[in-house]
């Protein structure tokens, strides 16, 4: 992840997995608590929050690997696509041409993965 990233992002993801532990532990504590007390409407408000702690860490858990995965560009195959280029560029083509075509191929794979 490159610095401006780091500076974009509001809040890291091991400060979300911490505040939607620290949700879900209060939510079945607070739960617990106001069971045994007999007041069911705070049990279902601690409910929602556990609710809540739980959507958090399943959030966290399925996006940040997505955008990570998505953000990383792999030099290694970028150098290989150069090397392409330019081998099809040394055998005659139009090097327009192919960028446009290379262009037109990464939309058409953005597009189609949903990205």
């Amino acid at each position: 992840m490159s610095a401006a990233d780091a500076q974009t992002r509001i809040a890291a993801p091991s400060v979300v997995r911490a505040v939607g532990l620290v949700f879900c532990v209060a939510g079945i504590a607070g739960m617990i608590i106001t069971s045994i007390a007999n007041s069911i409407d705070a049990a279902i408000a601690f409910g929602f929050v556990g609710a809540t702690g739980a959507l958090a860490l399943l959030l966290v858990g399925v996006l940040v690997p997505a955008v990570e995965r998505a953000a990383s560009l792999d030099e290694e195959q970028a150098s290989r696509l150069e090397e392409r280029v330019a081998l099809l560029v040394a055998a005659g083509a139009n090097e327009d041409e192919v960028r446009a075509a290379v262009d037109a191929a990464t939309e058409l794979g953005r597009r189609s993965r949903g990205g």
